[in-house]
């Protein structure tokens, strides 16, 4: 069953979410703390009355609870705040970066990933231009070139992208690395001299993703650079997402993951 067989059963709540801006501001500001009324009038700057009266509804509800003169959100109130709270979060981020989602392939995120975009919120988006065409590439050089924990998934050859690599074991990084079949096969040809010098690396581990998937992005201890396809299928060296904060790195590390457990571990690093 999807969520159209059984939508009619949620139509209520759902307009509740919308239908108040007191209602859903009352719910984020409880999320993570209980508050007095005269505490979340003050935080919203809304009257104590309007917000007392919003809360009787809401408790008739069962989303909110008293203690003394404190209000908590319910269980059931607490599980529809995560829900809302990741809404908000998702709403912000695709407006944020709006041109670029809808001119980018978004096809190689699963689908639990796309329900926490939000996540990434904390982000800035690298454009190139006639004055600095290299302007993203350098931005990820530069990031990853002094990063201690490296984890990267690419389905293209990025300038300097090997070289960087190298260079990251040599000073001691850690890195996990997924390549699809076609690209291990080219690299394997063309850059065979470096790949032998990285099977030296006990803190290097390369993986082949058995399929071509228009994705590339790379996870660090502190940030996400996502490099997506354009819609057309070209490769889009001009333009990233840069995503920083603990929330982005476990988005990434989590998109890692998603690949890795679908990736053969290469024997002695390489086995073309």
């Amino acid at each position: 069953m999807s969520a159209w067989d059984y939508y009619d059963q949620a139509e209520d709540q759902l307009k509740a979410f919308t239908r108040s801006a007191v209602r859903t501001k009352i719910m984020l500001r409880l999320k993570d703390s209980s508050m007095t009324a005269g505490d979340l009038g003050t935080g919203m700057n809304i009257r104590t009355s309007t917000i007392l009266h919003m809360i009787k509804e809401m408790m008739e509800e069962g989303l909110i609870s008293k203690k003394d003169a404190h209000y908590s959100l319910t269980s059931i109130g607490k599980i529809q705040t995560i829900l809302l709270d990741e809404l908000v979060a998702a709403i912000v981020l695709l407006d944020l970066h709006k041109d670029y989602w809808l001119n980018h392939d978004l096809s190689g995120i699963p689908e639990h990933l796309l329900a926490n975009i939000g996540m990434l919120t904390h982000s800035k988006r690298i454009t190139s231009d006639p004055t600095a065409p290299l302007k993203s590439l350098e931005n990820f050089i530069a990031e990853v070139s002094k990063s201690n924990c490296i984890s990267g998934f690419s389905s293209f050859i990025a300038p300097g992208f090997a070289e960087l690599i190298k260079s990251c074991a040599e000073r001691g990084a850690k890195i996990n690395l997924i390549l699809t079949d076609s690209i291990l096969k080219i690299v394997s040809k063309d850059q065979a001299t470096l790949l032998a010098d990285l099977q030296k690396f006990e803190n290097f581990k390369l993986y082949r993703f058995n399929s071509d998937i228009n994705l590339s992005f790379t996870v660090t201890e502190s940030h996400l650079a996502l490099g997506l396809y354009r819609n057309d299928g070209g490769v889009d060296l001009g333009s990233e997402i840069v995503c920083m904060g603990k929330a982005a790195t476990e988005w990434g590390n989590e998109l890692f993951n998603y690949y890795k457990i679908h990736s053969e571990l290469m024997q002695n690093h390489f086995d073309a």
